[in-house]
């Protein structure tokens, strides 16, 4: 009954349960990079402001290279790596200018209730405006292609921090961070990420199981028991290496990036909309109840973003096929050793190697990747 009368009013109910949300999300004390703990409020945001600003602006994956050569670089190891690219006339169906329907359709499947962006504006706002917003909406984001820019404004997000399971709160990389998006910036990440998504299962290899339509964890979690029970029922010697590429989403390189989308074989159209969403932006960390300085990055696909998880698998593609074609051990029936991507929402990966040799370091550099051998939770 006590939360029948009081649970919609802003009264002693609603103050007792965000009083312990904010504790939950509070952090009292944080280590920079030089392992040096900060307690002040000012000294923490000063910290967790720095390691993301770093993050989100890494040095070029090979440096000591002009643009040119660099991508150059990028289009060989594209070529050698990658050969599925899309139907021309399915390219030519993406590159159709965006439709009322669509808006639409994003706006149904978008969840209610969810936290909006630094304009503040809820989705609810667009829902009740929809007739009057929707021209709009469509002339604003359908110029994109003829070089209309998307306000600066519109591109900025605010950063939420949700520590990981299991991990150290005094670390700046046990939080991971999620970039709360204004929501017409959604809606159009949300047609793009429907209209691609379809066929991204033609373009990544079985392997991969993450973020592909028709495919679960589960696939490759079976593959590697039944490669197991296989070595021990043969004699053969496995090695079952697990690794986690850290920060994977958050060190994303763009040039690599758009590289990889009109390597695959998507139009001009599609890719300055895509484009469009990754120039100049910038974000500011939310960290215990107050905003940080804006900072602007460079590299990274923005967890929150609906189109996130289509670019960052096909950015990852290349990596696993080239693994794959690394070695092909004598009298080894299961040929190379297999390297996928097995989280939905981990960026995890499998090695079977008949021996311990570990040579995905040299694999890495360009598609910005670093992995780490550290527990996942």
């Amino acid at each position: 009954m006590f939360f029948f009368a009081h649970g919609d009013k802003s009264g002693c109910l609603l103050a007792h349960m965000l009083q312990k949300q904010r504790a939950a999300s509070y952090i009292a004390k944080i280590r920079d990079s030089h392992k040096k703990l900060h307690y002040l409020p000012n000294d923490i945001q000063s910290t967790i402001r720095s390691y993301y600003e770093s993050l989100y602006n890494l040095p070029d994956p090979l440096p000591g290279q002009d643009r040119s050569a660099v991508g150059t670089d990028i289009c060989e190891y594209l070529s050698s790596h990658l050969k599925c690219r899309l139907p021309q006339s399915t390219t030519r169906l993406l590159e159709s200018p965006l439709l009322a329907e669509e808006l639409v359709g994003a706006l149904k499947s978008s969840k209610t209730r969810k936290c909006p962006g630094p304009d503040g504006l809820p989705l609810n706002y667009y829902k009740r405006f929809l007739k009057t917003l929707s021209p709009h909406f469509l002339l604003a984001f359908n110029s994109v292609p003829e070089g209309r820019l998307i306000p600066s404004q519109t591109l900025t997000a605010n950063i939420t921090l949700i520590r990981k399971d299991g991990k150290d709160a005094e670390r700046c990389k046990s939080y991971q961070p999620i970039s709360l998006l204004n929501c017409d910036l959604k809606l159009f990440a949300k047609i793009l990420a429907s209209r691609l998504l379809p066929h991204i299962p033609g373009l990544i290899q079985p392997d991969q199981a993450g973020f592909v339509p028709g495919r679960e964890a589960r696939d490759n979690t079976i593959r590697a028991l039944t490669l197991t029970h296989r070595a021990q029922r043969q004699g053969e010697a496995l090695l079952l290496l697990s690794t986690d590429a850290e920060k994977a989403f958050d060190r994303v390189n763009w040039d690599y990036l758009f590289a990889t989308l009109e390597h695959i074989g998507l139009g001009p159209h599609l890719c300055a909309w895509i484009r469009a969403l990754y120039i100049n932006p910038t974000a500011r960390v939310f960290v215990n109840g107050m905003y940080t300085v804006p900072f602007k990055f460079r590299n990274g696909t923005r967890q929150g973003c609906p189109l996130s998880p289509i670019l960052f698998t096909l950015a990852l593609e290349p990596f696993p096929i080239r693994c794959m074609k690394f070695a092909r051990y004598p009298g080894s029936e299961s040929g190379p050793y297999r390297a996928q991507n097995c989280g939905l929402c981990r960026r995890s990966f499998i090695f079977y190697l008949p021996s311990g040799d570990h040579p995905t370091q040299r694999f890495t550099s360009i598609p910005s990747l670093r992995l780490t051998l550290e527990p996942k939770n």
